[in-house]
């Protein structure tokens, strides 16, 4: 005959187990109250000894219409014989989105960090970076003291200059930069340098705002400034050419002012010249309708990047402030106290049960 135990439980037995275990908790206050204590302790001296962290951040709106604005030259593109969607495309090389990914690249960073400081201009910012982050000693140890010399051309680098400087690039990528849009619908970017010391990170985020935004403008502006060159240079060479044409027409003229009207063989030259004369001024008319569209052209993709915040002095420190450490620390002491004793009173209940049945 077996015995089967019974494993239900009433409602009036989980209430009187539910009492139990505050009556437990009450019992142990004194330990919640120390846990709290020990976290907060814990916390308010990390507070203290934690290097203070700045963050420069420089925000900005970025114009990304496309050249549909140009709609209203197509009639007088079509009749300069210049294609405009031509001259305008690629208006969404660089959305708002890659250009996030272009303040990350290695290449923007790298080329920050070559900057020469505003304080020194003999000092680049990965010099400056060095020194604040005490590590121009460690790379004067890994180093020959020539390859510490940034100053030089890019080409000119040593491998271990080149390792160095991705070394860093990827640190600052890692640890120091942060690229954020707000606003999906909003073309507002948000770029952020965090740092312990706040002269470098200002300067590191305005440099690199400033490199990245020029860039950004050469390269959307590059098909459109060569086209222009282009244009201006065959519209110089035409308006050389019709120059030429009327001092020799002038020319031509001089040598006979007073032709006989029955000899036409002598009016030949002069009508050549009249013709070429007409045909350089119409070309010419052509030429400066194309430049003067090139020139639209290149005021219209041209973008605008408008500053919206920039960082000042003195950055403001992202620690906690001592209030608000206190707080958080006798929240987060209380809370751990109390899972260790739920832990530990529930342990021992079951402990205590399992030995009755046995």
């Amino acid at each position: 005959m077996s015995l089967e135990s019974d494993d239900s439980i009433t409602l009036r037995e989980l209430i009187g187990r539910f009492e139990s275990f505050i009556k437990y908790l009450i019992s142990r206050w004194l330990y919640l109250v120390l846990g709290a204590i020990s976290v907060l302790l814990v916390l308010v001296f990390y507070s203290f000894i934690k290097a203070p962290s700045y963050t420069a951040k420089t925000s900005f709106v970025l114009d990304n219409e496309s050249s549909g604005g140009l709609g209203q030259l197509s009639s007088l593109a079509s009749l300069a014989g210049v294609n405009v969607g031509g001259l305008s495309e690629g208006g969404g090389l660089f959305q708002i989105d890659n250009i996030q990914e272009l303040y990350r690249s290695r290449r923007m960073i790298e080329k920050t960090l070559l900057t020469p400081t505003k304080h020194q201009s003999d000092k680049l910012l990965i010099d400056y970076y060095g020194e604040v982050e005490n590590r121009t000693d460690k790379w004067k140890d890994k180093l020959n003291n020539g390859d510490l010399d940034f100053n030089k051309p890019r080409e000119e680098f040593t491998r271990a200059q080149d390792s160095l400087l991705m070394e860093v690039t990827k640190r600052i990528q890692k640890s120091n930069l942060i690229v954020s849009k707000p606003s999906r619908k909003l073309s507002i970017l948000e770029v952020a340098v965090r740092h312990q010391n706040e002269f470098f990170a200002q300067e590191f985020d305005q440099v690199l705002v400033r490199n990245v935004n020029e860039f950004y403008v050469d390269t959307r502006t590059k098909k459109a400034r060569e086209n222009l060159q282009l244009l201006q240079g065959q519209t110089d060479s035409v308006k050389r050419v019709l120059d030429q044409k009327i001092y020799e027409l002038a020319d031509a003229t001089q040598k006979l002012p007073n032709a006989n009207p029955l000899y036409a063989t002598n009016q030949v030259p002069i009508q050549k010249l009249n013709i070429d004369l007409q045909t350089s001024a119409a070309v010419y008319a052509e030429m400066v309708k194309n430049l003067e569209v090139s020139k639209i052209t290149l005021r219209n993709t041209t973008p605008l990047i408008q500053i919206i915040d920039e960082p000042i002095l003195p950055l403001e420190d992202e620690g906690w402030s001592l209030l608000k450490t206190v707080i958080i620390g006798g929240f987060l002491g209380a809370i751990l106290m109390l899972i260790y004793l739920s832990l530990k009173y529930f342990y021992q209940q079951a402990m205590s049960e399992h030995q009755k049945v046995i």
